[in-house]
């Protein structure tokens, strides 16, 4: 029996919430915000890569854990798709769905360092 192979092309992007990084901004001082914002995406890249050897390993407890301790750092820096995919990456671990898992867990790395190469390239995040 032939089955046949779908292919996606995601077209998911990354953006921060101009409000709420001109909130940070306004309340904090500019460099302060900034500050904020550049340990905020450090953090998450070094929790990728602990995120990236949990899921290999098949240590979901931990997996969820690590995840779920990105979104409210995303939330603070307005990155709201982000901790958005994360509460689904956390409601896949909850679940069991394996497959569901893999490919939000995808979609949430995938996010997320789309939105590091914007910060490292330069462009304007509204602070």
């Amino acid at each position: 029996m032939m089955q046949k192979i779908s292919v996606l092309h995601p077209r998911d992007t990354a953006y921060f919430d101009e409000e709420t990084l001109n909130g940070l901004s306004r309340d904090l001082g500019q460099s302060v915000a900034e500050n904020i914002l550049c340990r905020a995406l450090e953090d998450i890249a070094a929790r990728f890569v602990v995120i990236c050897d949990e899921y290999t390993t098949g240590n979901h407890p931990a997996l969820r854990k690590s995840v779920h301790a990105i979104i409210p750092m995303a939330d603070q820096i307005g990155l709201r798709g982000l901790a958005q995919i994360g509460r689904d990456v956390v409601a896949c671990v909850d679940t069991g769905d394996p497959v569901a898992l893999a490919a939000t867990l995808c979609r949430f790395l995938r996010s997320g360092e789309m939105a590091m190469a914007y910060a490292d390239m330069g462009f304007d995040l509204s602070l």
